[in-house]
């Protein structure tokens, strides 16, 4: 049975801000839910009532928002509400924090949609060359009884085994994404990316992201970081991030401070560590793991804005540098050919 599609940034952003305002106002969280159904979609609303009815049920809202597809860092997110009792401020975070996402998420596809036009554009341009063109031109020599240029005849060497080279490539990379998909989760898969440099750099900041925007969270509700633990051990995404959190809790209860117990994994930043420090100097960890998180946010942001600028001159090189071997093989042939007339 396939799953439901995730619901979308705006969408989370929009009823965790209505539902934040509502319970703020004093109104229970049922007939909160009640007065926003008319502002989704019918599909949308049909998976809220079902959120109704499982809290009705006498189910938490954390516990009822699984029966559809939220992401878990929202779940993490509701559930740190229920633990010091205020929805509202929870939501209200939640709703800015997705808010940001969704117009970073906006922006990033303005900054890749001419990339990827101009790209589709040239691969079109480009098969009609080689599928309309070039064929007229090359039944053209052979009818003259003509070599081909040097050039020319590297190019449809290279054409002949472009298909099974693209359909292995195109094979592999899907096989790849399939495997990470599926293992996702596991610990393995983790341990494994921690050990290449590029996936370890990104892990890194999705995990530290992660535990300091929900540790800072639950330490400002007033829940010990004992507590904070074994709430990631029960509520974290990750089983690999499960089992770190158990042996910082064992780590904990010998009597070491957080930040000691932080720096024995390495997936997490050592800049983390650096906060957590002089949070524990100052006794404001929540606050700095809080700050960090947005530090956090608004470097993953920069980092992915900065990649895509670098892809659209990437792409220009590739297919300028594509097209300027199209053309030099078509028009080789050309020149020859009226040479050999005159």
């Amino acid at each position: 049975m396939f799953r439901r599609a995730r619901w979308p940034d705006d969408s989370l952003a929009y009823l965790s801000q209505h539902l934040s305002y509502l319970l703020a106002a004093g109104i229970p969280l049922l007939e909160s839910l009640s007065l926003i159904l008319h502002h989704f979609t019918p599909r949308k609303r049909e998976e809220l009532l079902r959120v109704q009815k499982k809290l009705e049920s006498g189910a938490s809202l954390s516990a009822a928002l699984q029966q559809i597809n939220v992401p878990p860092l929202f779940l993490s997110l509701v559930a740190a509400g229920e633990q010091h009792g205020r929805y509202d401020s929870s939501l209200a975070f939640a709703a800015r924090y997705y808010r940001r996402r969704a117009i970073w998420k906006h922006q990033l596809c303005q900054l890749v949609s001419y990339p990827l036009l101009l790209l589709v554009l040239s691969c079109v341009c480009l098969w009609f060359l080689l599928h309309i063109t070039l064929p007229h031109l090359f039944s053209i020599y052979d009818t003259m009884h003509l070599p081909l240029p040097p050039l020319t005849g590297w190019f449809i060497r290279v054409l002949s085994v472009l298909p099974a080279s693209g359909i292995a490539v195109m094979g592999g990379a899907a096989l790849g994404t399939g495997v990470i998909w599926l293992f996702w989760k596991r610990e393995s898969l983790m341990f494994f990316m921690l050990r290449v440099p590029i996936l370890r750099y990104w892990l890194k900041l999705k995990i530290t992201h992660y535990f300091a925007l929900q540790g800072g969270l639950l330490l400002e509700a007033g829940i010990s970081v004992l507590e904070v633990c074994q709430l990631f051990q029960a509520k974290a995404p990750w089983l690999f991030v499960r089992n770190i959190m158990q042996q910082i809790e064992a780590e904990l209860k010998r009597g070491h401070p957080l930040s000691r117990a932080l720096q024995f994994h390495s997936c997490f930043t050592s800049e983390l560590v650096r906060y957590v420090e002089l949070g524990e100097e100052g006794g404001k960890v929540a606050e700095c793991l809080l700050f960090y998180s947005e530090q956090m946010e608004r470097q993953i942001r920069q980092q992915v804005e900065k990649t895509m600028r670098w892809l659209e001159p990437l792409i220009l090189l590739l297919v300028g540098g594509v097209v300027l071997i199209v053309v030099l093989s078509f028009f080789l042939p050309v020149l020859q050919m009226m040479g050999e007339l005159k």
